[in-house]
Formats: C-alpha cells, structure tokens, sequence
C-alpha cells in the first residue's frame, strides 16, 4: 500500500511537473493584478496577487502564473500558503484552459492572526491516491484539515519536486472575506 502511494504521488508529482513546465511559457508580459479566491478557517477569502501575469526577470513564475517580485534576500517573515492541485479544483486553473493547474488555495493566516505579513511561502500538494479528494463536494477550507490530510497521507507535499533551492514564495495581502 505505501509503495503504491508512493508511486501515484511520483506520477502525480511527473504530470504536474509537465503542467509547470508546459505553462511558464505562457506567463505574459505587464503587471497586471488578479484578485484570487481562498479558503481561511472555514470561510471565503479573497487575497490580492499582484504581478500575477508579469514576466519581468526579477519575478517568479509557477506555472502558468508569475508570483510577482522575488523575495529571495529579503527578510521578510512568511506563512503557509497550501495550494492543492486536482482537478476537482474551482478556485484557479490557467487562463484559456480551464482543465490546466486547477488548484484551490488554503491561508493559514489572515489579517489579526499573529504572524500574518501578507507574505506567503506557497506548500504544492497533491492526493496520494488519484479520485480519494472531491475539492468541488468537499474542499480543504482551513489550514488544519490540510495539515491533518498531509500527516494522514492523503495530500503529500511536492513542494521540493519543483523548488530544490527554496519553496516559492510571494507577496499576495487579505483584501476581503466572508
């Protein structure tokens, strides 16, 4: 049982890689901002991506999506981000294809909460076992449920599959909630 998660988090880990690598070329040009969707302890949130669709070489890029400034060298506290790929996702996918990097987001930190800076240190998670998540029938809509799917085994965490160095990171403020 655990060789064969291992290995479907290993193909999962291939194909998103194969999204990843297939979207960045198609990050455009400007500084657009895009205001995304989340879930924080339960409820809606919105938070504010600045840059989203930047190419400028001092920003990274995650996919089909720039991540606006680079971060790295500043001193800038973060928290967790989780961003959950499946494609049973409705918060995000790529523009043009809504089948490509559809993910949901998980905050786990909002304005009033100790540590909240508006910086964030994305976590790339994928299920362990292809169809055991249902995000459209029941998503992942607090930080604890994501940490507790992680120590269960049914997300794992592909963050260093595609960020050796260091987790991407980036800045994106809470600008609204329900």
């Amino acid at each position: 049982m655990k060789q064969t998660r291992h290995r479907i988090a290993i193909a999962a880990v291939a194909v998103l890689g194969a999204v990843i690598a297939a979207g960045s070329a198609g990050a455009g040009s400007g500084g657009s901002i895009r205001i995304e969707p989340g879930w924080y302890n339960g409820h809606h949130v919105a938070f504010l991506q600045p840059s989203l669709f930047s190419a400028k070489p001092n920003g990274g890029v995650l996919g089909c999506f720039g991540l606006g400034p680079d971060l790295a060298g500043i001193n800038r506290p973060t928290s967790p981000l989780y961003v959950i790929f499946d494609q049973t996702a409705t918060q995000d996918h790529c523009d043009g294809d809504p089948t490509a990097f559809r993910h949901d987001h998980v905050l786990s930190v909002a304005p009033g909460d100790p540590g909240y800076t508006g910086a964030w240190t994305l976590v790339l998670l994928v299920e362990a076992s292809p169809g055991s998540i249902d995000l459209a029938s029941h998503p992942f809509t607090t930080a604890s449920q994501v940490t507790a799917a992680i120590a269960s085994g049914t997300l794992v965490d592909v963050t260093s599959a595609f960020s050796p160095d260091a987790p991407p990171t980036m800045v994106a403020p809470v600008i609204g909630g329900s």
